[in-house]
């Protein structure tokens, strides 16, 4: 078969691969899943039609990584990690207070696990920002088109009426999805995407959407995601301006946690939140001494908070209100999964986020997953996402963990992938945020003749 032929095949098998994506992320983001089949949130897991939707998607997953799987296998350290949260994920069916919802939410959190995982592995650092960015791009125009044409759907009518929620059940959701789309589009321009225009306009669309859905905490989380990938790409440009930029952020987190230690009630009143978080500290305190009564395995993975559960009915006849979740990742695992499941949480989570600090440059993603996964873990403290079953939140997490702790594309070369080269050609200065030059994918023999994906030599920048 002639060459031609050969990489025109490639081509049309990877964008048919990189839709596939796209729709699982799509699948994930719970767009149209909440206002209009789930509008109670149940996730799925106790309606029958959400249960059989979400089957298709599992096997599409599994498709997937089966058929990466050669590159899976050389991201064995990150996967090996998130192996073993997910086995005490299932291993807490043994205690768990209704093993048999245990064992089939641990199913569904296996699968999310398993797609960042697979996601990582299959794309280079620029593709994996390109197809979030994109993705989102398209859920940010129907959350839109949703508000303006059909606001009955678009726009809540409840306490927060008149705040828009596009696509999603509320509008905290689509905040947070639009942060997303906005930190992968700066990504992908960093990272030399020649989409830079249609990426910038995904950046501006996110923005008015955040506004207009009065989202503090996603708003917070843009400024932190923008400017924080301006400062990383700063780094590039020397020595000097790498230590300016560490000096400059070591100062600012440290302002910070000194006003909370000193006036916790001005930063509250900042982000407009009284000092209880909206009675969150109520829930946590009911919390901890609910968890101390199963310390070390909790109280079986997801099933903590169902309707039936003794402990949880004791925490919201403390509270006074049918509280659905501690409204705190962490604290939500502790009651799950005890300490040994915060630890290896801790372990996957904040050992990725330690590496970033020496791999950022490295891994050529825009610095998406390192800016990603600190996001992640700062929202974490306000919203149960660690461990999130069918939600895009942990599934974008773990290929953060999986780009962060996996190979780098120059030790993929090694193995007959393509060598990794610079993130932006050095004369190229990050603030001016110019692409570099597209570059077509390609089929390349690999030296045991397994075919494996390439990329031309003459790019600056590579898989």
């Amino acid at each position: 078969m002639q060459t031609g032929q050969i990489s025109e095949r490639h081509s049309l098998a990877r964008k048919l691969e990189a839709l596939a994506c796209g729709l699982v992320l799509f699948m994930l983001s719970n767009a149209l899943i909440g206002p209009l089949v789930d509008p109670l949130q149940a996730g799925g897991e106790d309606m029958p039609l959400l249960r059989l939707m979400w089957l298709p998607v599992y096997a599409l997953i599994l498709a997937l990584a089966l058929w990466r799987a050669p590159r899976l296998l050389s991201f064995w350290l990150p996967a090996g990690l998130l192996s073993l949260l997910i086995f005490w994920v299932f291993a807490s069916a043994a205690w768990s207070l209704d093993p048999g919802t245990t064992n089939r939410r641990a199913l569904a959190a296996a699968f999310t696990t398993l797609f960042g995982l697979y996601f990582a592995a299959s794309f280079d650092g620029r593709r994996m920002a390109e197809i979030i960015a994109v993705t989102f791009l398209v859920l940010a125009v129907g959350g839109l088109l949703a508000a303006v044409a059909y606001p009955k759907m678009g726009v809540q009518h409840d306490i927060n009426a008149g705040d828009w929620r596009g696509l999603w059940y509320e509008k905290n959701q689509m905040g947070a999805m639009m942060v997303y789309c906005a930190l992968a589009s700066m990504a992908a321009i960093l990272a030399g995407s020649p989409r830079r225009k249609l990426f910038v306009l995904a950046i501006a669309l996110s923005a008015a959407m955040i506004v207009m859905s009065k989202s503090k905490t996603s708003l917070l989380a843009l400024m932190i995601g923008l400017a924080g990938s301006l400062l990383l790409a700063a780094t590039r440009r020397g020595p000097a301006m790498a230590v300016i930029v560490v000096w400059t952020g070591i100062t600012v987190v440290a302002a910070l946690a000194l006003v909370l230690w000193l006036a916790p009630e001005l930063a509250f009143k900042a982000i407009g939140k009284d000092p209880s978080l909206t009675g969150r500290t109520e829930i946590w305190t009911a919390l901890l001494r609910q968890s101390a009564k199963a310390p070390l395995t909790g109280y079986g993975y997801a099933v903590f908070w169902r309707l039936d559960s003794a402990p949880a009915n004791w925490i919201r006849k403390e509270t006074g209100w049918l509280v659905p979740t501690a409204h705190n990742g962490w604290l939500d695992i502790l009651a799950q999964l005890g300490w040994i499941g915060v630890g290896l949480c801790a372990l996957v989570l904040g050992g990725a986020l330690l590496v970033s600090l020496f791999r950022f440059h490295k891994v050529a993603d825009g610095y998406w997953a390192t800016l990603f996964l600190a996001i992640f873990l700062l929202t974490t403290f306000s919203e149960s996402f660690i461990l999130e079953r069918n939600g895009i939140a942990w599934a974008l997490a773990c290929a953060a963990v999986a780009r962060l702790l996996g190979p780098v594309p120059g030790e993929l070369g090694q193995a007959g992938q393509t060598p990794r080269r610079p993130l932006l050609p050095e004369p190229v200065l990050a603030w001016t945020l110019a692409p570099a030059e597209p570059v077509p994918e390609t089929w390349a023999a690999a030296r045991d003749g397994v075919p494996t994906f390439g990329k031309r030599a003459v790019s600056p920048f590579g898989a």
